[in-house]
């Protein structure tokens, strides 16, 4: 079952409000565009959203930075973690006027409610190679905010899992090298490592970042041959490279 996502209480008192703030490189997510297609990004935006950023003959690439990263400044002032970014339930649609507007859906709602916002208004500027947002939310007088929850016991690690059978040494050496090559995978996106120890934790060190991760959930699909839903799919899963392979890329985990 889904971890439930711990969400930070505002940090000040009367009139305090947690902004959002991003950055999405042109450059980026033209070369996912190029690479993918229209598809990569109907897992970020809905039908609508992807109506807004069409021209009459294909999506325009500033446009579509945009809403991402009015999508991620808008989910940083909700202030969670243990969770990732809900893309498709934080909604950014243009107005009548032609400004954008946000609208919270499902788990961004709820996150929304439990930390006392009633709304969340942003702004986004392009540039030739950068899209930039601006996110703040709007603070319900009349909330109060859910405590954070105490902190509980230390959750006991993982069973490791079970040894293949001898005659299965192909399933896994294709499994071993699917793992290889999200390792490699993460290793190109950052020259500056050597390698990458299976506990050093992903999210943490920002070797998957939002934008990174919807790209990342496809290599995982392509080389472990499962279907991953991004709604469903826990943080721990894929903090670590042993996580993954626990995962992903083990007998049981083929089969589930």
């Amino acid at each position: 079952m889904p971890t439930r996502p711990v969400v930070a209480p505002p940090a000040g008192g009367l009139g305090w409000a947690n902004l959002g703030m991003d950055i999405v490189s042109v450059t980026r997510v033209r070369r996912l565009l190029r690479l993918y297609g229209e598809d990569f990004f109907q897992r970020m935006l809905t039908p609508g959203e992807l109506a807004d950023c069409r021209t009459s003959a294909k999506l325009d690439v500033l446009s579509l930075c945009g809403r991402i990263a009015a999508k991620e400044a808008a989910f940083k002032t909700l202030r969670v973690r243990a969770v990732f970014l809900p893309w498709r339930d934080i909604i950014v649609r243009r107005s009548e006027g032609g400004w954008p507007l946000v609208e919270l859906h499902r788990s961004a709602a709820e996150m929304a409610q439990r930390s006392g916002i009633a709304g969340i208004t942003v702004t986004i500027s392009h540039d030739v190679d950068y899209a930039v947002a601006v996110a703040a939310p709007v603070l319900d007088p009349n909330a109060v905010p859910e405590p954070l929850p105490a902190p509980g016991p230390a959750p006991e690690p993982a069973p490791a899992p079970p040894t293949p059978p001898v005659h299965s040494t192909s399933r896994r050496d294709t499994m071993s090298d699917g793992l290889q090559l999200v390792k490699n995978w993460l290793l190109a996106r950052h020259e500056e490592l050597d390698d990458i120890a299976g506990d050093l934790d992903l999210i943490e060190t920002r070797l998957i970042d939002s934008l990174s991760f919807v790209e990342f959930v496809f290599l995982l699909e392509q080389h472990s041959g499962r279907a991953i839903q991004l709604e469903t799919l826990e943080v721990d899963e894929i903090r670590t490279l042993d996580a993954i392979r626990t995962h992903f890329f083990t007998a049981k985990a083929v089969q589930a």
